[in-house]
């Protein structure tokens, strides 16, 4: 097998982002056990060994490899660095607050009321959600302000409903939410005929006091970075695929806190769930051409896939247990969740006004509907799976077996394309 070493700055740093969340990963498997000195030692001794393996094998085949004999020692150094940086991070952090959970052991998240602009943000919060409240009754009204920024009022029976079947994630704040406000103001933004650098500042300022306003949490974290990396690639005229931008979202993070990775279950889950959705989804809707894409089936068919895929591993390992009922109710759902979070809006801007019983329906309407459909893993309880046993190493080869079929496919995929066209240029098309 050949190795395809990066050809400019961008892969580099891809190289590098990768290497460095490999390194919080590798040191976080020994979890509170700082690094002995043989172990450095023996590590930078493999460190000359590969720069010296990738410098003979460039002297050899510079040509295909397209790097220079000069650049190739210090594109590995560099990436050695990151590797070193993400297990150093892990090794000097302070030891977090942690709890134990099915024999696991996760952070626990810190929160404070704040002061000052924080919070008004949460008094803001909570004004939008007493208007809720006001509109729909307390079920429908946990629920919509759930889904509209990830509100957490549910009652422990609504909570364990959703938990059973696999829709838990439509109440927490996610990419949906932020993609909805960088969309406004950019809609704001074309209006007022704002300058590109303007409409950037305005655009960041948007997406902090939404971090502000619904909580700090990893998801939010997550999705917040990810849009405002986004924002800055295209005010810098650069052109950077979205999977680069969630690992660069997630290395971001992990400076900051590098034992999300494995203890802290929002951000473990939200960065396996978009991963799935930016490989694995597009995948699943060209092999799934004979469903119908009205009301957005194949499109919730592929994500629920995608996103149950990557995340099944993690949860079995987490809870002990693997629900199948999100693969249908995730099905239903999903192309409903905009038109509650639109319905939802106006409840929440109506309030208790004159004719809110017929202004507020069709949010009420939408939440039964939601209610009803999780409420399918009480009628069918035998698609809650219990697993025992699960240990890290093999969650670790689960997921090394994922990304290596996944670019197997993708392999397959571009020589296909390419034989396709090499047809096409023949006249055999």
């Amino acid at each position: 097998m050949n190795l395809k070493f990066p050809r400019s700055v961008g892969a580099v740093s891809g190289w590098m982002i990768i290497a460095f969340i490999l390194g919080v990963a590798f040191h976080s498997a020994f979890a509170f056990q700082p690094l002995p000195d043989s172990f450095w030692k023996s590590y930078f001794f493999l460190c000359a060994f590969l720069i010296a393996f990738f410098v003979s094998r460039g002297r050899g085949d510079s040509q295909n490899s397209g790097l220079s004999n000069t650049i190739l020692p210090q594109t590995m150094l560099l990436v050695l660095f990151a590797f070193s940086l993400g297990v150093w991070r892990v090794d000097v952090a302070p030891r977090p607050h942690l709890q134990r959970f099915n024999n696991r052991i996760f952070l626990v998240s810190q929160s404070s009321a704040g002061t000052g602009l924080a919070k008004a943000l949460v008094d803001w919060r909570l004004f939008v959600s007493a208007r809720i409240a006001k509109a729909l009754p307390p079920d429908q009204s946990a629920l919509v302000a759930g889904i509209l920024y990830g509100e957490k009022q549910l009652s422990k029976e609504q909570r364990d409903a959703f938990v059973a079947s696999g829709l838990m994630h439509i109440v927490a704040v996610s990419g949906s939410n932020v993609t909805v406000v960088v969309q406004f103001i950019s809609f704001l933004v074309l209006s007022f005929g704002l300058r590109r650098r303007s409409g950037f500042l305005l655009t960041s300022l948007a997406i902090v006091s939404f971090v502000g306003f619904v909580g700090f949490s990893a998801s939010v974290a997550r999705a917040a970075t990810m849009g405002w990396l986004i924002l800055l690639a295209r005010l810098s005229g650069r052109i950077v695929t979205p999977s680069r931008i969630l690992f660069a979202a997630a290395a971001f993070l992990l400076l900051i806190n590098p034992w999300q990775l494995f203890y802290d279950i929002g951000f473990a889950l939200s960065f396996l769930a978009m991963w799935g959705l930016l490989s694995w989804a597009p995948l699943f809707q060209s092999r799934l051409s004979f469903l119908t894409k009205r009301l957005s089936i194949r499109e919730s068919v592929s994500m629920t896939l995608a996103a149950t895929l990557m995340t099944a591993p993690y949860l079995a390992w987490a809870f002990e247990r693997m629900t199948l009922a999100g693969l249908i109710t995730n099905i239903i759902v999903l192309p409903l969740v905009p038109f509650t979070m639109l319905w939802g809006a106006v409840s929440a801007a109506w309030g208790d006004l004159p004719f809110g019983f017929i202004v507020n329906a069709p949010a009420e309407g939408l939440a039964v509907a939601i209610q009803k459909i999780a409420s399918l893993a009480e009628v069918a309880p035998w698609l809650n799976l219990k697993i025992y046993a699960l240990d890290l190493s093999t969650v670790v080869a689960t997921y090394a077996l994922i990304f290596y079929l996944r670019s197997q496919l993708s392999a397959k995929n571009e020589l296909s394309t390419i034989g396709r066209n090499n047809d096409r240029k023949a006249g055999y098309f």
